[in-house]
């Protein structure tokens, strides 16, 4: 009888914990896509002050943007999973001409507008924050399979 209401103490410990856990990260995660709604909303304003200022919507041309004749080019950013865990993780590579790694910033203007520097802070930080909001959307979904899992194994 006592090691039952041992057993059952125990359980409800470690239930409380698991709670504690889930009840954290979906906090976090809840935080994370709000910094993510304003990261985007800032840098989509930032983008908006700069085609105003640049002189409304005839500012960018489609000759600017690269197209299948364009020279090849690699991305600057690379989301990769890690390797020993349950993660992504994002790459980021230098800006190298050599090697194909152009800044698409320059297609533009060689000196573009201090607020569309800005946009693409935001959109940086925008990508910093999906690929944490992935890992722990991904930690969350852990926790309640291991929930779940554990409340099977109680019944």
């Amino acid at each position: 009888m006592v090691a039952e209401k041992v057993e059952k103490e125990a359980a409800g410990q470690l239930l409380d914990a698991m709670y504690l856990d889930l009840f954290h990260l979906i906090e976090e995660h809840t935080q994370c896509k709000v910094n993510l709604e304003r990261a985007n909303a800032s840098g989509a304003i930032l983008l908006a002050r700069t085609r105003f200022q640049a002189g409304g919507s005839n500012s960018v041309s489609k000759a600017q943007i690269p197209t299948e004749n364009s020279a090849e080019f690699n991305a600057l950013c690379r989301v990769i999973k890690a390797k020993d865990e349950n993660e992504i993780n994002i790459e980021r590579h230098a800006v190298d001409k050599a090697n194909g790694y152009v800044e698409p910033l320059h297609w533009f203007s060689v000196l573009p507008p201090m607020s569309l520097r800005h946009a693409v802070t935001k959109f940086r930080d925008c990508i910093e924050l999906v690929a944490e909001s992935t890992n722990l959307q991904r930690q969350l979904t852990d926790v309640l399979i291991s929930k779940l899992r554990q409340s099977v194994l109680q019944q």
